[in-house]
């Protein structure tokens, strides 16, 4: 099933393009959690916001962290402007998780290790939160860019109404 997902999101019709994207999501919200993950990897390759959003909600959750973050490492990479603003500033202030390990069966001198003993691993998100941060200020540059361009242009029209004006009266 999802080979032919695949196929239908590289496909240049916009309709199947449009109900492949659809369907993942549907499984993003209803499907098992292997689905889940596949989905999620499926609209992270075309930085599709589900995505986003569905490793966003999954970071914290310490059996998924280091996939989450692969997803979100991948999609700010390939599709930072693609990503929305909100979900840019959770990342720019994202904690690093801790991901859940295997746990070896002895310590190091020998000892048995007590049955609910968990190892735990932090994510690295430094690289993460600067990519964020860098397309946080490259969007309020752009901006800030473009209302100075329109400004221009609305002094440039309110410049030429005086000369339109004196046309229409003669």
């Amino acid at each position: 099933m999802f080979w032919w997902l695949k196929s239908q999101l590289n496909s240049p019709d916009g309709v199947r393009r449009q109900k492949a994207i659809k369907k993942l999501c549907a499984l993003l919200e209803h499907g098992s959690e292997v689905q889940q993950h596949k989905a999620a990897t499926l609209l992270a390759t075309i930085g599709h916001p589900s995505g986003v959003r569905y490793a966003l909600q999954h970071v914290a959750n310490r059996d998924c962290a280091e996939f989450a973050v692969r997803l979100l490492e991948q999609i700010i990479s390939g599709f930072a402007n693609a990503v929305e603003t909100d979900s840019l500033e959770r990342l720019a202030t994202l904690d690093d998780p801790l991901q859940k390990i295997a746990t070896p069966p002895m310590t190091m001198g020998g000892r048995q290790l007590p049955a609910n003993w968990e190892n735990y691993r932090a994510m690295n998100c430094s690289a993460l939160r600067e990519k964020a941060e860098a397309e946080l200020q490259r969007r309020v540059e752009a901006e800030a860019a473009w209302r100075a361009a329109d400004e221009q242009e609305k002094l440039k029209r309110q410049a030429a109404i005086p000369a339109l004006v004196e046309r229409r009266t003669a």
